[in-house]
């Protein structure tokens, strides 16, 4: 992943590859968990570039983050599914954004055949969390997935897209994220509970010696606000006709049951204060 200097905001972890990558002495092996943790392309034309990390939540579904598919000229590119000699790759046709937050969903063209796909949670993360990252060029290689143990530290600024809010997220143990991380999952309880944003330097340019041995920082975009949108597009909804209805405000249906319990509150209110009424008058 690209990094974040404290005054300056470089997005985009898969536009160029440093020389470093995640970095960990613990893999996920074969842990229900990481299973769903894919590698993902943007553009299959550049062997070298637009690389990051994703979740499938769906056979034919992946969550990742906003600003890697926002790097791509056009629609496409590839998820790499498995581990060691058990990797498959599955084609990608179109993305969608959420329209808030730092991420996105890839959709692939065939069944990805997974065991189990992740779940997302309803709830923002808090204290312990799990982070995997595909970094092809990290201590895992191309073939074995590393993992860390993290802490949710609270809220970051860099909220991107219009977040309402980011998560300020310490790595444990000399872990570190770094370029091809990005649109790694946050796992909280087992669920997909954030998409890792952008990682955090003093300096993006010249990250210190000490920055890059201790435990790195990221910045992480909660995927609880979206669950619904996400939820609603796995199933099928148009994005178009969400994103219209969500413009045009509340339904007229929804107006009437609104008036209607108004209406039930004020009917109790007037029978309360007649009951009152008449105990008054009988005294």
């Amino acid at each position: 992943m690209k990094k974040l200097a404290a005054s300056v905001i470089v997005v985009g972890a898969c536009l160029a590859q440093p020389a470093w990558a995640m970095e960990s002495t613990t893999f996920a092996g074969d842990a229900a968990e990481a299973e769903p943790v894919v590698s993902v392309r943007v553009d299959d034309s550049d062997p070298d570039d637009g690389v990051c990390t994703g979740t499938a939540i769906d056979p034919h579904w992946v969550i990742t983050a906003r600003h890697c598919v926002e790097a791509a000229a056009t629609p496409g590119g590839s998820v790499r599914v498995g581990q060691g000699d058990n990797q498959r790759v599955y084609q990608v046709d179109r993305h969608e954004v959420a329209p808030r937050g730092d991420i996105a969903l890839l959709h692939t063209t065939e069944d990805m055949g997974l065991s189990t796909y992740a779940t997302i949670a309803d709830e923002v993360p808090s204290g312990s969390v799990n982070i995997y990252g595909w970094s092809s060029d990290g201590s895992g290689g191309s073939t074995k997935l590393p993992s860390a143990t993290a802490t949710v530290r609270g809220e970051s600024p860099l909220a991107l897209f219009d977040a309402p809010v980011a998560l300020d997220v310490a790595l444990d143990n000399g872990a570190r994220i770094q370029p091809g991380d990005s649109g790694g999952a946050i796992f909280s309880g087992g669920k997909v509970a954030g998409v890792m944003s952008a990682g955090l330097f003093e300096d993006p340019d010249n990250p210190t010696e000490e920055e890059m041995s201790s435990n790195a920082a990221v910045a992480v975009a909660p995927v609880a606000e979206q669950a619904d949108w996400i939820s609603n597009v796995v199933g099928g909804a148009d994005p178009a006709e969400m994103e219209a209805e969500e413009e045009a405000g509340p339904s007229w249906r929804n107006v009437a049951l609104g008036l209607g319990v108004l209406a039930l509150v004020a009917g109790g209110f007037w029978a309360a204060t007649a009951s009152r009424s008449a105990r008054t008058r009988g005294r």
